[in-house]
Protein backbone atom coordinates (compact mmCIF):
# COMPACT_ATOMS: atom_id res chain seq x y z
CA UNK A 1 0.00 0.00 0.00
CA UNK A 2 1.30 3.44 -0.90
CA UNK A 3 1.69 6.02 1.82
CA UNK A 4 -0.46 9.16 1.37
CA UNK A 5 0.99 12.60 0.79
CA UNK A 6 1.10 14.45 4.10
CA UNK A 7 1.96 18.04 5.01
CA UNK A 8 1.21 20.75 7.57
CA UNK A 9 -2.37 20.27 8.74
CA UNK A 10 -2.45 16.52 8.05
CA UNK A 11 -3.23 14.12 10.86
CA UNK A 12 -3.64 10.42 11.46
CA UNK A 13 -1.75 7.17 11.17
CA UNK A 14 0.40 8.20 8.18
CA UNK A 15 1.63 11.26 10.08
CA UNK A 16 2.38 9.10 13.11
CA UNK A 17 4.30 6.65 10.87
CA UNK A 18 6.39 9.48 9.40
CA UNK A 19 6.99 10.93 12.87
CA UNK A 20 8.17 7.54 14.15
CA UNK A 21 10.61 7.27 11.23
CA UNK A 22 11.86 10.81 11.95
CA UNK A 23 12.30 9.97 15.63
CA UNK A 24 14.35 6.91 14.70
CA UNK A 25 16.58 9.09 12.52
CA UNK A 26 16.96 11.70 15.32
CA UNK A 27 14.96 14.47 13.64
CA UNK A 28 12.21 14.46 16.29
CA UNK A 29 12.30 13.73 20.00
CA UNK A 30 10.93 10.52 21.46
CA UNK A 31 7.28 11.00 22.36
CA UNK A 32 6.49 13.56 19.66
CA UNK A 33 4.68 11.07 17.44
CA UNK A 34 1.21 12.47 18.11
CA UNK A 35 -0.17 12.03 14.58
CA UNK A 36 -0.47 15.81 14.04
CA UNK A 37 1.63 17.44 11.32
CA UNK A 38 2.36 20.82 12.84
CA UNK A 39 5.32 23.23 12.76
CA UNK A 40 7.66 20.92 14.70
CA UNK A 41 7.06 18.01 12.30
CA UNK A 42 7.34 20.39 9.34
CA UNK A 43 10.78 21.56 10.50
CA UNK A 44 11.87 17.95 11.11
CA UNK A 45 10.76 16.95 7.59
CA UNK A 46 12.57 19.92 6.03
CA UNK A 47 15.77 19.14 7.95
CA UNK A 48 15.50 15.49 6.92
CA UNK A 49 14.95 16.52 3.29
CA UNK A 50 17.86 18.98 3.41
CA UNK A 51 20.25 16.29 4.65
CA UNK A 52 19.09 14.08 1.77
CA UNK A 53 19.27 16.72 -0.93
CA UNK A 54 22.84 17.92 -0.92
CA UNK A 55 23.55 17.29 2.73
CA UNK A 56 25.32 14.56 4.63
CA UNK A 57 22.96 11.65 3.77
CA UNK A 58 22.53 12.31 0.07
CA UNK A 59 22.16 9.33 -2.24
CA UNK A 60 23.01 10.89 -5.56
CA UNK A 61 20.23 9.26 -7.57
CA UNK A 62 17.53 10.11 -5.02
CA UNK A 63 17.90 13.70 -3.78
CA UNK A 64 14.92 15.13 -1.95
CA UNK A 65 13.20 18.44 -2.59
CA UNK A 66 13.08 20.58 0.56
CA UNK A 67 9.39 21.42 0.70
CA UNK A 68 8.08 20.01 3.99
CA UNK A 69 5.80 17.63 2.12
CA UNK A 70 6.09 13.90 2.69
CA UNK A 71 5.25 12.67 -0.78
CA UNK A 72 6.46 9.65 -2.78
CA UNK A 73 10.15 10.64 -2.88
CA UNK A 74 10.35 11.39 0.85
CA UNK A 75 8.39 8.24 1.74
CA UNK A 76 10.82 6.25 -0.46
CA UNK A 77 13.65 7.39 1.81
CA UNK A 78 11.71 7.32 5.13
CA UNK A 79 9.95 3.99 4.56
CA UNK A 80 11.88 1.95 1.98
CA UNK A 81 10.75 -1.57 1.16
CA UNK A 82 12.54 -4.65 2.45
CA UNK A 83 15.27 -5.84 0.10
CA UNK A 84 17.45 -8.94 0.11
CA UNK A 85 19.56 -11.05 -2.18
CA UNK A 86 17.81 -11.37 -5.53
CA UNK A 87 16.03 -8.00 -5.28
CA UNK A 88 16.44 -5.76 -8.32
CA UNK A 89 15.10 -2.23 -8.25
CA UNK A 90 15.71 1.38 -7.24
CA UNK A 91 15.49 0.46 -3.56
CA UNK A 92 18.59 -1.69 -4.03
CA UNK A 93 20.27 1.20 -5.83
CA UNK A 94 19.47 3.45 -2.85
CA UNK A 95 20.95 0.84 -0.51
CA UNK A 96 24.10 0.52 -2.61
CA UNK A 97 24.56 4.30 -2.75
CA UNK A 98 24.15 4.63 1.01
CA UNK A 99 26.60 1.78 1.68
CA UNK A 100 29.12 3.38 -0.71
CA UNK A 101 28.75 6.70 1.08
CA UNK A 102 30.16 5.19 4.27
CA UNK A 103 33.49 4.98 2.41
CA UNK A 104 34.63 1.96 4.41
CA UNK A 105 35.82 -1.01 2.34
CA UNK A 106 33.87 -3.62 4.37
CA UNK A 107 30.63 -1.84 3.41
CA UNK A 108 31.44 -1.66 -0.31
CA UNK A 109 28.57 -3.32 -2.22
CA UNK A 110 30.54 -3.37 -5.46
CA UNK A 111 29.12 -1.62 -8.52
CA UNK A 112 25.94 0.40 -8.09
CA UNK A 113 23.77 -1.63 -10.42
CA UNK A 114 20.41 -2.01 -8.60
CA UNK A 115 21.05 -5.75 -8.24
CA UNK A 116 21.23 -7.23 -4.73
CA UNK A 117 23.91 -9.82 -5.32
CA UNK A 118 26.60 -11.42 -3.20
CA UNK A 119 28.72 -8.24 -2.90
CA UNK A 120 25.76 -6.22 -1.67
CA UNK A 121 24.73 -9.00 0.70
CA UNK A 122 28.25 -9.19 2.15
CA UNK A 123 28.36 -5.40 2.59
CA UNK A 124 24.98 -5.47 4.35
CA UNK A 125 26.11 -8.27 6.67
CA UNK A 126 29.30 -6.37 7.54
CA UNK A 127 27.24 -3.26 8.24
CA UNK A 128 24.77 -5.25 10.36
CA UNK A 129 27.60 -6.80 12.36
CA UNK A 130 28.91 -3.37 13.39
CA UNK A 131 25.76 -1.29 13.93
CA UNK A 132 22.80 -1.17 16.29
CA UNK A 133 19.09 -0.53 15.99
CA UNK A 134 17.40 2.57 17.42
CA UNK A 135 16.93 0.85 20.79
CA UNK A 136 20.66 0.06 21.06
CA UNK A 137 20.40 -3.64 20.21
CA UNK A 138 22.81 -5.23 17.73
CA UNK A 139 21.31 -5.61 14.29
CA UNK A 140 20.43 -9.12 13.19
CA UNK A 141 23.14 -10.21 10.75
CA UNK A 142 20.97 -11.81 8.08
CA UNK A 143 21.73 -9.78 4.94
CA UNK A 144 18.10 -8.63 4.77
CA UNK A 145 17.52 -4.89 4.80
CA UNK A 146 14.32 -4.27 6.72
CA UNK A 147 13.11 -1.41 8.90
CA UNK A 148 15.82 -1.69 11.57
CA UNK A 149 18.70 -1.85 9.08
CA UNK A 150 17.24 0.97 6.98
CA UNK A 151 16.97 3.09 10.13
CA UNK A 152 20.59 2.31 11.10
CA UNK A 153 21.61 3.32 7.56
CA UNK A 154 19.82 6.66 8.07
CA UNK A 155 17.90 6.08 4.82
Amino acid sequence: MNNPIIRIGSSGDAVKKAQKALIQRYYLSVGTDDGKFGPVTDLAVRNYQFDRSAGKFNAYSFPLKIDGIVGPATWFRLDPQVVQRGSRDNTVRLLQEILKSFAFPPFDPGPIDSIFGINTENAVKEFQSEFFDFDGNPLLVDGIVGEKTWTALFS
